[in-house]
């Protein structure tokens, strides 16, 4: 399929979502992929030059061009290096050991210095964006390998003074790339808000895909993330 036409569209929602912002921890559950350290990047990453990712993201979602102009660089200095917009919003949050949870699992300590690159898209009141980032075999199992702690599947945090539960769930799913974990985050109270993200892991490369807004549900955002890994993976072979 042509790169940028994979989203469909029941009645006026979008069913699949977004390629993701990815940031965070090191891995989920703060151990396991939390635990690995980022020593060199040479160690983490792949072969491919953050121009070669940019050529491997989508360009157009259901005919919409990206906000933004594709931007490229070391991973944690990209825009788009935030998974969950939801989650950092909160100054506050109790208890204090799920402040970062919401936004691990992406990688950011393992892959902070990989080339990458990043788009973003807004479709329909819908928040969306893709990110590619070089890296090895074991650099991108460690990035797959946290778990929500124990005690975070529902927390509280305060945005602007007010309240705002938060609630998270993760699982691993397979049918995308060769591993592929899902993340979901809701808020309810001050701030409701609805989030998806998948992170997986190709050949060379971890791409992630995130969308928030009303449409975003695991359906859609699984389905786009099955076909943007397709496009990425040939276009990187």
């Amino acid at each position: 399929m042509e790169n940028g036409r994979w989203w469909r569209v029941l009645g006026a929602a979008l069913v699949p979502v977004a390629v993701a912002s990815v940031a965070g921890c090191s891995g989920i559950g703060g151990t396991s992929a939390g635990t690995t350290s980022a020593t060199s990047v040479s160690a983490a990453t792949s072969g491919f030059s953050a121009a070669q990712l940019r050529g491997a993201l989508l360009t157009r979602v259901n005919g919409v061009a990206a906000v933004t102009p594709a931007s490229i660089g070391k991973y944690a200095s990209l825009p788009a290096a935030s998974t969950s917009r939801l989650a950092t919003q909160a100054v506050r949050v109790s208890p204090p050991a799920c402040a970062r949870a919401a936004v691990a699992g992406f990688g950011s300590a393992i892959l902070a210095q990989a080339p990458a690159a990043a788009i973003e898209f807004g479709l329909s009141g819908n928040a969306v964006s893709e990110v590619l980032i070089a890296s090895s075999a074991n650099s991108a199992s460690a990035v797959l390998a946290g778990q929500v702690p124990t005690g975070c599947a529902r927390y509280q945090g305060k945005v602007a003074g007010k309240t705002v539960q938060f609630r998270l769930t993760d699982k691993a799913v397979t049918g995308i790339g060769q591993q592929a974990r899902v993340l979901h985050i809701r808020t309810a109270g001050a701030a409701p808000a609805n989030q998806w993200s998948l992170v997986y892991r190709g050949t060379g490369f971890v791409g992630t895909v995130t969308v928030t807004g009303p449409d975003a549900s695991e359906l859609a955002v699984r389905e786009l993330a099955r076909q943007a890994y397709a496009f990425a993976a040939k276009a990187l072979a």
